[in-house]
């Protein structure tokens, strides 16, 4: 297990590097909306926390709340990157109306992949 903001901080440092325009505080926000989604869905490990920073998310966990941490945290950008274009910058990558496409449909499969129900017998 680790602690949502520790996971956060390996993509930041390790993974994003130099290449993440956003704050910290921007990237911590979109794995929160990300892990409060799965918590909609199935049990987190952690039982009954409050869902923030300090978390702790086990490894399968992140594995299913990665792929769609990674596309808030895309469209994130997007939309910092469409701000500048005012400012005469030009963007790169995806526009934030095509991966809110991706975040649509990966949301709407989320249920099906993450639910979870112990099963019991009387």
């Amino acid at each position: 297990m680790a602690a949502l903001s520790s996971l956060v901080g390996r993509f930041l440092d390790k993974e994003r590097g130099v290449a993440n325009i956003l704050a910290p505080d921007s990237v911590t926000a979109q794995a929160v909306a990300a892990v409060s989604l799965y918590a909609g869905y199935s049990k987190l490990s952690a039982g009954e926390a409050e869902i923030d920073e300090s978390l702790d998310i086990t490894v399968s966990e992140w594995a299913e709340i990665r792929p769609l941490f990674l596309l808030y945290v895309e469209r994130e950008t997007a939309l910092h990157m469409e701000a500048t274009a005012m400012l005469g910058a030009s963007g790169l990558g995806r526009s934030s109306s095509e991966v809110a496409g991706d975040i649509n449909q990966y949301e709407a499969d989320f249920a099906r992949r993450v639910f979870f129900f112990e099963a019991f017998t009387v």
